[in-house]
Parts: structure tokens; C-alpha cells; sequence
């Protein structure tokens, strides 16, 4: 497994290679050539088995980012981009960053109805543990993140961690859902197009499949119970039947529908405050007409989609290439100043800093409050549970 694992992460950053060749070829620029040179320089010793996961990881992760950074300012002079950031109207950062905060605030109390199920967690152990999370999410691979906040809630709350994780699994089912339900009310309302209406279909099958998973998982448990016991060994199963047991205590909201109908007042509220500080943050550029509804809106799913591709620190490239498409789209019939695309890559940076700003600034400031350190990352990213539970 970990040969094909290898094999496919090598391939990629071959074929990144390939297009920076491309790119060189159509454009002659050094840096694509210089591009060329690490991307293979890495990616031949990997093959071979000669250089270490972490610097293959890393690579492809540079890899990826530059590709996306690329379609965005590959045509558009660097110089006009902050010509236009230097000419932006930083007053509206104020209200973009007030509700950035407020969908902090909103998440914070979403997630301890969440984790009533397994104990009662105060307001600000909750709140450092989000934004801990969001900062891990942003430094960490693979959405590590979310196992460490899972820690933190337990170390700071005496509460289960996989039961912990488990209303983290719920959260994220909430947000896929509420954000294709905002491509569902652009696709009716607003913007018809085919590609969008696939990938609400593609995300609605992920997510309606999950959620139907874990309401399997609720009303089949003595089944699956069951099958662990007599497929695996004695010890095995005792281990694996722990972490259910954590896992489910975190599910049971799903069953109360005083703690369901609570949690989805504060999703509601939740998802509400995004479009709006990203509409905020379009307000600081002149497109050469005034903001349609649908970009903030449509932005939201967009940059829901680009996030979720494995890829750098932050999603630098992806984020501005969400954005970018997205006002691409949404001005496509509207009057648009002649640099439009300078001034949408603008917007794409400085967007990108007052949404991920304040979280990780604040997620710096509580891992610091927690007393958190190297070895607490280490403990959340190879967190596999505990056997810890309370009851409300």
C-alpha cells in the first residue's frame, strides 16, 4: 500500500512538471523552468525510494499551490495586483472581520449543544478548542486539525475524545449540507449551470450518504457490535468496541430533538455570517458594478469545494482560484472595469487573509492560553481515543 501511495504522490509531481512545461513553452518564463527542475529534482528520488514522505508531502503540496496560483496570476501584472490591494478600501476589514468573529461565536455554541451528549464543555474550552482546530487545519496535513481540537476538548473538559471526534463527524455533515444548500439556492435562483449542478449532486451523495451512516450506525449497533466481536481477535475487538461505544456517546444528538433542533438554530446562524463577511470584503474593490447577491453566496460552496482538495498550508492558490472563478461567473453579463481580473485576484488575497487572519491569530493566542506544546500536536494527530465518558 504505502509503494502505490508513494507511486501516486511521485506521478503527481511529475505531471506538475508537465505543466510548467507547458507553461514555459507558451510563455518562456525562467521561473517555470526553475519550477521544472525541483518538481522533477524531487520526484525521481522518490520514485526510487530515496527520499523521505515528508519532503515528497511537501513538495507536492508547493506543487499544488503553485499550479493554482499560477492560473490565477499567470496573465495579470504582480505589480497591478498591489497597486490595486494598495488602493483597497480597509475600512470594510472592519465589518468583514466583526462577523468573522460572530461565525466563531455562532460555531462555539453549535459545538456544545453538539457535545452535550457527552458532557457538559463551558463556552471559551469550546471556543479555544475551535479556533485551535482551525489553526491545525491550516499548518497541519490532512485536516489534522480536527483531531487536535478533539484533544483539547478532552484535556481541557475531562470529557471523551473519540466522543469528542464524533460530534466533529456531525459538525462537518452540518456544514457540507448547509453549504450545498446554498449551491442549491443558486442553481435555483440565480446562476443555471451544469457544472455546478454536478457538483451539488457529487456533494449531496457524499454527504446524505454519511449522514445515513451514522443513523445506520445508531439503529444497527447491536449488529455491528455483533460482527466485531466474531470477525476480529479478542483483544482487537475489546479495543475496537471502546472506540465505538466513545464514538456513538458523540452521535446521540442525533436522537434528541431539543439538542438536534438547538444545533440547527446555531448552524443556521452559523453559515449565515460567512457570505456576508465575504460580501463585506468584496465591498473594499471596485468591479465596475455593484456586488450581485450570488457571488458572496456562490463563493461560499466554491471555496467549500477547493478546500477540500488535499493541498498547501491555508489553501494558498486554491482559495484565490475559488475565488477568482466564482466573480468570473457571477459578473460574466455585468459592465466590469478593465482590469477585472487584477482586481479579482486582488480580492482573492485579501479576502483570504481576513477569513484566515483572525482564526489562526486566535488559534496562536488560545494553544498558548491551553498550555499546549509540540507534544500535544503529536498526541492529537495520533489520537485513536480513550475509553473516558460523562454523562450530561
Amino acid at each position: 500500500m504505502k509503494k502505490y501511495a508513494n507511486l501516486i504522490r511521485n506521478l503527481f509531481l511529475l505531471l506538475m512538471a508537465g505543466y510548467f512545461g507547458y507553461r514555459y513553452w507558451q510563455f518562456g518564463n525562467a521561473f517555470y523552468l526553475f519550477c521544472i527542475v525541483v518538481l522533477i529534482g524531487f520526484a525521481l528520488p522518490g520514485l526510487i525510494g530515496k527520499l523521505p514522505v515528508r519532503w515528497q508531502n511537501l513538495t507536492l503540496n508547493l506543487g499544488i499551490s503553485l499550479v493554482f496560483l499560477d492560473f490565477v496570476f499567470a496573465e495579470i501584472d504582480l505589480s497591478d495586483v498591489a497597486e490595486t490591494l494598495g488602493s483597497a478600501n480597509y475600512w470594510m476589514m472592519v465589518p468583514a472581520t466583526i462577523f468573522v468573529l460572530l461565525h466563531l461565536h455562532f460555531r462555539t455554541l453549535r459545538s456544545q449543544w453538539l457535545l452535550k451528549s457527552i458532557g457538559t464543555v463551558g463556552y471559551w474550552p469550546a471556543y479555544r478548542a475551535l479556533v485551535i482546530g482551525i489553526a491545525g487545519n491550516t499548518v497541519l496535513p490532512a485536516r489534522a486539525g480536527e483531531f487536535l481540537r478533539a484533544y483539547v476538548i478532552g484535556r481541557s473538559s475531562n470529557v471523551s475524545k473519540t466522543g469528542a471526534f464524533a460530534t466533529i463527524v456531525v459538525e462537518r455533515i452540518f456544514d457540507g449540507l448547509s453549504v450545498l444548500l446554498c449551491l442549491l439556492v443558486i442553481i435555483i435562483f440565480g446562476i443555471r449551470d451544469e457544472r455546478f449542478q454536478l457538483f451539488g449532486l457529487l456533494g449531496g451523495i457524499f454527504y446524505i450518504g454519511a449522514f445515513v451512516g451514522l443513523v445506520i450506525f445508531i439503529l444497527k449497533r447491536d449488529w455491528i457490535d455483533s460482527l466485531v466481536k466474531h470477525r476480529l481477535p479478542e483483544d482487537l475487538a475489546k479495543l475496537m468496541l471502546e472506540l465505538l461505544d466513545g464514538f456513538g456517546s458523540g452521535l446521540a444528538v442525533l436522537k434528541n430533538p431539543r439538542q438536534l433542533g438547538m444545533v440547527l438554530l446555531w448552524n443556521f446562524f452559523t453559515w449565515v455570517t460567512v457570505p456576508v463577511s465575504i460580501w463585506f470584503g468584496l465591498l473594499a474593490f471596485d468591479f465596475g458594478s455593484p456586488i450581485p447577491w450570488q457571488a458572496p453566496v456562490l463563493m461560499l460552496p466554491a471555496l467549500g469545494i477547493a478546500l477540500s482538495v488535499p493541498g498547501p498550508p491555508g489553501g494558498v492558490g486554491l482559495f484565490q482560484t475559488a475565488v477568482t472563478l466564482t466573480l468570473d461567473l457571477t459578473y460574466a453579463n455585468l459592465p466590469k472595469v478593465p482590469d477585472f481580473d487584477v482586481v479579482a485576484g486582488a480580492a482573492g488575497i485579501l479576502i483570504h487573509l481576513s477569513q484566515f487572519g483572525p482564526e489562526v491569530l486566535l488559534g496562536v493566542i488560545s494553544f498558548l492560553i491551553e498550555g499546549l506544546s509540540t507534544q500535544d500536536i503529536k498526541a492529537g494527530r495520533g489520537m485513536t481515543g480513550d475509553t473516558v465518558t460523562a454523562a450530561d
